[in-house]
């Protein structure tokens, strides 16, 4: 095959490729309408020698079908076919000079292709009379010393006419920037050769590749030399290691792509929480080790830990290999079920919690990590807990159970006429229940000695009031539900069975929304719309407005701490009746009620499935301070859609 036909090869390659992208688009559906189509001639110059023939190609962007036909061309070639039609397909055309009667020397011309709706194209044509190409190379030997990878290859045109030239047969270790081309006579091209070494032994190679072209005088050999020196060149498969918070171990391969051995060792760059398996070898040529980084994670925190271990070998090579560790510390203590109510003994510092699935009253010891229960035959509803901690009452529909806190034994059992929606455990031996149906109600009072139940004396109450013991255990206040405007109530409770002595002074002026805490030292009431209210013994300034706790939302949780001399809440986000609770515990000094600041809860962290996690914010149900105030311990439940096996949680933070 002529030089000539090559490059023709190579122009309809090149529409070919970008024919074939347009057809694509066009199948694809994403054709814009409003473009015409247009005729395109491939190659728009062409250079030929008097005794070679040429090929022009045709195409149509987009495609679509037209008549075509040569309008316009040199008397001294020929074109075949002059005309037809076209679609989606390459039309190739033959061009054959015709040099009778021109004189020695270049012609040049032009030809115009027309076609019937898809415009026309042009291309010019010089044509070389009795031309007498002549190939030159300089050098016809190239040497690449040991650190030598770059030559400069210089083909040059000596004769008259067009040379047209390719290069062919090169040794698999040379690359060229150029490998064929046209030249006019006088015209000379640098051509830069490059020498790869990799993959090849120690010593020298030996190559020749061949300039092929229309030279009078033929083919020309082009001989290579290449010095191959020892080279150790080791390479990682990974150019950084990910650890996700669930993954423990990493693989990666260290290679000898090199001409020449080498021993290899790790070096954990001070990370002593990283070790290697194995941690140094010897790589043969070509060869590869695979190696496992393992991670201790004992004494890490929770954080992202950005780090580098080292790859040496004898030769004098390093490799830095990024690893990126991701690590988190449960902090939590995850707890079996669900939680339905939980209240806090300051005796012995215990967290107790009734809960369903299992259905059991537990006692957790969150700074010694113990834990004690004891399985219900019911499920429960609410729970109180002794002043002392001795004690607690687990309210059941129909009743409630009477425990011994430090057996975890069941006492007795006790029928209620009423599903209880709260309850407390008095320091009198007696027992009150807040029905949980019925609108206006009557508190029962249980006598745990005789188990004889009695309703509470005066005003009726709301079903489903939320009622606090007063830290003197004399008095039980309550804050009603679903009422409008809500309210705080006050009961004696002296007598063993309650008597409703009065509510507060306020109907409206402000909101109390159902639920209610009672300070430490037992002077201050906060309600469930962060309003703050007196405590005294007296009716005229019991109840009345104390102040504001600032934030938004309402109360989920609080407590009081006179040791620390602070109170903690966490608040939802919603209206006052309904809203989830935060991830958040906001901090305020007891004087004056003035915020503090937030602290945050620790969240959950949710495997993936494939080493990594999602994080969920935690959500606090229940809050309470231990009996020095250096601790606050929150009951969390993590927020919905996690897909969490164990949902509930205790976390714990320390007071500052």
């Amino acid at each position: 095959m002529k030089k000539q036909e090559l490059s023709n090869l190579g122009y309809f390659l090149i529409v070919l490729l970008l024919f074939a992208g347009c057809k694509k688009d066009d199948d694809s559906g994403n054709n814009n309408p409003s473009v015409e189509s247009q005729i395109i001639v491939s190659p728009d110059e062409i250079l030929i020698n008097d005794n070679e023939t040429s090929k022009i190609f045709l195409s149509i962007q987009p495609p679509s079908g037209f008549e075509w036909n040569v309008s316009a061309k040199p008397d001294w070639i020929d074109i075949n076919p002059a005309s037809g039609m076209i679609n989606d397909q390459i039309v190739e055309l033959q061009i054959t000079p015709d040099p009778t009667g021109l004189s020695q020397g270049k012609h040049f011309g032009e030809i115009e292709i027309i076609t019937n709706g898809a415009g026309k194209a042009e291309a010019t044509i010089q044509l070389c009379v009795d031309p007498h190409p002549l190939a030159a190379v300089e050098p016809g030997t190239i040497v690449y010393s040991a650190n030598e990878s770059e030559k400069v290859l210089t083909i040059s045109n000596i004769g008259t006419g067009f040379l047209s030239w390719n290069l062919e047969s090169l040794p698999d270790w040379i690359n060229v920037n150029i490998v064929s081309g046209v030249l006019d006579e006088g015209q000379s091209v640098q051509v830069v050769a490059s020498a790869q070494r990799n993959g090849l032994p120690v010593g020298t190679e030996t190559g020749q590749a061949v300039l092929v072209s229309n030279s009078e005088e033929g083919n020309i050999n082009i001989d290579f030399t290449l010095e191959v020196p020892p080279s150790a060149i080791m390479s990682i498969s990974t150019s950084s290691l990910n650890f996700g918070y669930f993954e423990d171990s990493e693989t990666f391969y260290i290679k000898n792509e090199g001409n020449t051995s080498f021993d290899w060792s790790w070096d954990n760059n001070s990370n002593a929480f990283l070790s290697a398996n194995p941690g140094s070898g010897a790589l043969s040529v070509g060869d590869s080790v695979a190696v496992t980084l393992s991670i201790d994670r004992t004494d890490l925190v929770s954080q992202t830990y950005n780090v580098e271990i080292l790859i040496n070998n004898d030769e004098g090579q390093s490799l830095s290999l990024p690893v990126q560790i991701n690590h988190f510390q449960e902090e939590k203590w995850l707890i079996e079920g669900r939680v339905i109510d939980a209240e806090y003994d300051r005796n012995n510092n215990v967290i107790v919690v009734v809960s369903e699935t299992p259905n059991e009253i537990r006692t957790f010891d969150p700074i010694n990590n113990s834990m004690a229960t004891l399985a219900l035959d019911v499920s429960p509803l609410c729970v109180s807990v002794s002043q002392d901690g001795n004690h607690a009452v687990v309210g059941f529909n129909g009743g409630f159970v009477y425990v011994d806190l430090n057996t975890m034994e069941v006492i007795d059992n006790y029928a209620v006429t009423t599903n209880p929606f709260d309850i407390v455990l008095a320091p009198n031996n007696w027992v009150y229940v807040i029905p949980a149906q019925g609108q206006w109600v009557r508190i029962k009072c249980i006598n745990l000695s005789t188990g004889v139940e009695t309703d509470h004396t005066g005003s009726s109450v709301r079903h489903q009031t939320k009622i606090k013991l007063h830290p003197s255990g004399d008095y039980i206040y309550g804050a009603d539900n679903g009422l409008s405007p809500s309210d705080f109530e006050k009961y004696d409770i002296t007598g063993g069975t309650a008597t409703y002595l009065y509510d507060s002074p306020y109907h409206g002026t402000y909101a109390f929304s159902g639920n209610i805490w009672i300070a430490e030292d037992g002077n201050r009431l906060f309600a469930r719309s962060r309003n703050v209210f007196n405590s005294t013994t007296t009716q005229s300034s019991d109840m009345t407005y104390n102040g504001m706790l600032v934030g938004e939302g309402s109360v989920t949780t609080l407590d009081f701490s006179a040791d620390a001399e602070i109170v903690y809440a966490i608040l939802t986000s919603g209206s006052s009746w309904s809203g989830t609770p935060a991830s958040e515990i906001t901090k305020y000094e007891t004087d004056f009620l003035s915020l503090q600041g937030t602290i945050p809860l620790p969240r959950f962290l949710i495997p993936d499935g494939s080493g990594g996690g999602t994080f969920y914010d935690s959500q606090g149900h229940f809050g309470f301070f231990n009996a020095a105030g250096t601790k606050f311990h929150v009951v969390v439940k993590v927020e919905d859609g996690s897909g969490a096996q164990n949902e509930w949680a205790i976390a714990t933070v320390d007071v500052e």
